[in-house]
């Protein structure tokens, strides 16, 4: 027997044209993924900022570095200047309220202004563990304004290192982008691959990182003297081949990122030793020799460098008891804290004061 089925007819250019749906930048790639984890790494869930700080809303150091050709960790949490003898001033600015230029509301941004030059001038911040980058496709976007330029241009470089101790192997230059600054408010976007490290060596200290510095530095040869001012703001390195909108931290958060590297016990406008000063200060009670001290908020990378300062003393192991500088030994100072074990002529009724900040920057 014959069994006949017949069927109404259909537009087949309509039917191959509803096969081409439109499913956005990140569907896309989310119909490319293998496995759940390349699913999430596409989505690009959890927090994704490799960046601390980027949105410079952290400066425990103080707002403003002054001007100088000093090198280190001088404003913003995380950022170091590397001044190569320019002569260079970094601040916290305000962006204006409801600005529309820099989407996201940003609160502040960073300003590098240099007043004589030098070719490798530069803002840099260090990614703790040179392993979480190695091989993985990595996108960098920032915003950046200036003045007196100088031509606009500059070089953007980013680097593996291995750490110290032992014999690691030598810092690797990745990549380089130039990049041009005018007076207006300009998103910048780079896309690259970190090489992979199969074959290095760590060093024994624990602290390699994956330098997504240099933000900036001023090329040989590109006005290497002139003045200049850069502005930063919401500056993001992330996972992926894409640049999406910059993660926004809460400031409890963002600073407790920041504090994994340095914390203090004070205001930054109120330097050890001044009367304003005074109104922060620890307050431990000293009973019966069972020693005394304190617990830091955030554990730090390492036991990190610490700084006490008892009447305008900078001498650890020196605390403040009733007016009196006294001698103290330190029973343990480290990443999680610190304590006395003894304090010379310490009593019951012993009260011990004193301010600190320690620093364990990569």
């Amino acid at each position: 027997m014959t069994v006949r089925v017949s069927k109404s007819e259909f537009n087949l250019r309509n039917k191959l044209s509803e096969l081409d749906k439109p499913v956005g930048l990140k569907g896309s790639e989310l119909m490319k993924a293998e496995t759940i984890e390349e699913a999430r790494n596409f989505m690009g869930s959890g927090r994704k900022n490799l960046i601390i700080n980027g949105g410079f809303d952290i400066w425990q150091r103080g707002t403003d570095s002054g001007s100088g050709t000093g090198d280190g960790y001088l404003s913003a949490d995380r950022w170091v200047h590397a001044s190569s003898g320019a002569t260079k001033q970094v601040t916290r600015q305000t962006f204006a309220l409801g600005q529309s230029e820099v989407p996201g509301n940003p609160k502040y941004f960073l300003r590098y202004a240099v007043t004589t030059g030098a070719n490798n001038v530069a803002i840099r911040q260090c990614i703790e563990n040179v392993t979480r980058t190695a091989g993985r496709e990595l996108t960098f976007s920032f915003w950046v304004k200036g003045s007196n330029c100088g031509g606009g241009k500059f070089d953007l470089m980013f680097r593996q290192d291995f750490g110290t101790g032992g014999s690691p192997s030598s810092i690797v230059d990745t990549t380089h982008f130039n990049y041009t600054v005018t007076d207006t408010w300009t998103r910048k976007t780079f896309t690259f691959t970190p090489p992979s490290i199969s074959g290095k060596t760590l060093g024994t200290q624990v602290n390699s990182s994956f330098y997504k510095i240099e933000l900036f530095r001023q090329p040989n040869g590109d006005g290497s003297t002139a003045a200049f001012t850069l502005d930063f703001a919401n500056v993001q390195l992330e996972y992926g081949s894409h640049a999406t909108d910059f993660e926004q931290r809460s400031f409890g958060e963002e600073l407790q990122l920041c504090q994994r590297y340095y914390q203090k016990s004070f205001m930054y406008n109120d330097p050890p030793g001044t009367a304003a000063h005074q109104g922060g200060v620890h307050v431990l009670s000293w009973a019966d020799g069972n020693g005394a001290g304190l617990v830091l908020p955030v554990r730090m990378r390492d036991a990190g460098d610490w700084r006490l300062w008892p009447t305008n003393s900078t001498t650890v192991g020196k605390v403040s008891s009733h007016g009196i500088e006294r001698a103290a030994t330190v029973q343990y100072q480290g990443e999680t804290g610190y304590s006395f074990l003894s304090i010379t002529s310490g009593t019951a009724s012993t009260y011990v004061r004193f301010q600190y900040d320690v620093d364990a920057e990569l």
